[in-house]
């Protein structure tokens, strides 16, 4: 018998080495005052479904649009009513827009250099580890020319 979970889309968006962080009102991700942009896939259907949602959300929460989206990470938990949770953060550069936090979801947001990040002893594994995979592909690609 399969196991019935839920699919968390999260967006690291960066910005001249910059990614904007944001604190929720309620957040599916783990780690306290740090967590994306993004929400729970709720129902939808069609191609590209998570990437469409994944845009969609981010627009509506804080007004942002984002260039090409790449996995740059994921990790399942589960949740307190005992079921599964997977999520997947998605890397892509920053396009365009002005962070304006939709009132009543996001409290707070802004942007950080991975390098203060680091820095910080309460930055979660999991953020970490998907800059650190976002950024080395990014290097990869044409030579590391952006």
């Amino acid at each position: 018998m399969s196991t019935p979970y839920l699919v968390g889309l999260y967006a690291l968006i960066d910005h001249n080495s910059k990614y904007l962080l944001v604190r929720q009102r309620s957040s599916s991700l783990p780690g306290g005052h740090y967590s994306l942009p993004g929400s729970v896939l709720l129902g939808d259907l069609g191609d590209k479904v998570a990437e469409l949602h994944l845009r969609r959300t981010v627009l509506a929460q804080l007004g942002i649009s984002m260039g090409e989206l790449k996995l740059a990470g994921s990790h399942a938990l589960r949740l307190t009513d005992g079921g599964t949770q997977l999520n997947l953060i998605f890397g892509a550069e920053y396009n365009s827009g002005v962070p304006n936090p939709q009132s009543g979801v996001i409290l707070n947001a802004e942007w950080v250099a991975s390098s203060e990040l680091r820095r910080r002893d309460d930055a979660p594994a999991w953020l970490l580890s998907a800059i650190d995979t976002y950024e080395k592909n990014r290097a990869t690609e044409v030579g590391g020319k952006r």
